[in-house]
């Protein structure tokens, strides 16, 4: 009866999710004591109660062993023993996962576990300096892409930016240095940073002033490639170890980026763009290149576009949380978003995430090749293809509300 465990609502509010468990839960004791095929009354309600009892102690246990780790982590001095530590973590978190399918507290987890991570290895970036570290000025590492909206895995591709405090010339090479020792930290714990968007990257580190002027002169010159860029700052999550500074930054850019007109269109026209992943027979879209044939891309066709159509929400309704789950209970909850359209969402979010975190348990950390992202249809029984089906075809109904809500925004 694992899966009575896994029951939930659509993530609305807390006592609708208990509400629904519980409707669920005791609907199939019911229709099980009913069919006559699980022993007497007394005996199924007798093992559903050990079952649950058993799953109590597992989920203990798994928090537990997870807290832990991420106070070793903490402690770590070495990359070796992070990375040791990272895959250990990340093994737990399959497993909590694998048994009781709950992508928000698989996320909490993991970006507690990225906090650590990045805590750990700026303390090490700063003792690779040595005497040099004294020229560090203040600084603040934010996440973008998927970690920007608290949906980090270790199988995405990790964007870091960072912003520091005003700084001389000799701060600035300091800067430099420390920033490409952080980046290797990553690399060799076996996370996958991304090569552009990283501090390592001049680009992508600055302070608040330069980061402002960056944000006027790309809003400003409209470029595609410079909008583009800006706009990742729709997703951003401060990570340590100066939060104010972070903080600052994100009052900053935010608002530039909701007063773009031009800048909000783009965003909206490559989320409309974007494929749900259905053909115009409702079939899936399967890939036709080599080694990839025959089987769907989760990320380009679900995840995508689902996640551009959030931001979409978040920046033209001033949603002001990090997470994608929290930005739509935060809308719905100031009225800025009726009840329909964000159980949609919810359920959306949970069948599309479910999907990709159970497909990423059978790969190991340090594995880049994408395949994680990729699912076989043969592999899916009919109610897993109904329920993938299903999500796509919301993926994109929710495009085209979102489009529509900006156009009626510009009337």
């Amino acid at each position: 009866m694992t899966f009575l465990v896994s029951a939930k609502g659509n993530d609305i509010t807390a006592w609708r999710a208990a509400r629904d468990f519980a409707t669920t839960y005791r609907q199939v004791l019911l229709e099980q004591v009913a069919s006559g095929n699980f022993g007497t009354a007394e005996e199924l309600f007798s093992k559903a109660s050990s079952t649950l009892d058993k799953l109590t102690g597992e989920h203990d246990t798994l928090t537990n062993r997870l807290d832990g780790l991420l106070n070793e982590i903490s402690t770590a001095t070495q990359p070796s023993r992070l990375k040791e530590l990272t895959n250990l973590f990340y093994t737990e978190l399959y497993r909590h996962m694998e048994l009781f399918q709950a992508a928000p507290a698989f996320y909490q987890m993991s970006m507690a576990c990225l906090n650590r991570i990045s805590s750990t290895l700026i303390k090490y970036a700063m003792d690779q300096l040595g005497l040099f570290a004294e020229r560090m000025p203040k600084i603040a590492l934010l996440a973008l892409g998927p970690a920007g909206r608290s949906e980090f895995t270790p199988f995405c591709p990790l964007q870091l930016m960072l912003v520091h405090g005003d700084t001389d010339a000799s701060g600035i090479e300091t800067l430099n240095l420390f920033s490409h020792i952080l980046h290797s930290g990553f690399e060799e714990i076996g996370l996958r940073i991304d090569p552009v968007v990283t501090p390592r990257n001049p680009v992508w580190r600055g302070s608040l002033a330069q980061w402002k002027q960056r944000c006027l002169d790309g809003l400003q010159k409209l470029e595609d490639t410079d909008v583009i860029n800006l706009l990742r700052l729709a997703d951003q999550h401060v990570l340590t170890p100066d939060e104010e500074l972070g903080q600052k930054l994100k009052e900053i850019s935010i608002p530039l980026l909701q007063a773009s007109r031009p800048a909000l269109s783009n965003l909206v026209s490559r989320m409309i763009a974007l494929s749900n992943g259905l053909s115009l027979m409702g079939g899936l879209k399967l890939e036709r290149r080599k080694p990839d044939a025959g089987l769907f891309c989760l990320l380009d066709h679900g995840l995508l576009p689902l996640s551009s159509a959030i931001s979409v929400l978040t920046l033209i309704k001033k949603a002001t949380s990090s997470g994608s789950t929290q930005r739509v209970r935060e809308l719905l909850i100031s009225n800025k978003l009726d009840v329909d359209l964000t159980e949609r969402i919810l359920a959306t979010w949970h069948t599309l995430h479910e999907f990709l975190l159970l497909r990423e348990k059978s790969f190991s950390i340090g594995t880049f090749n994408n395949q994680s992202t990729y699912i076989n249809p043969a592999e899916l029984d009919e109610s897993q293809l109904n329920a993938l089906k299903g999500a796509l075809e919301s993926v994109g109904f929710i495009q085209r509300q979102v489009g529509s809500i900006f156009s009626w925004m510009g009337e």
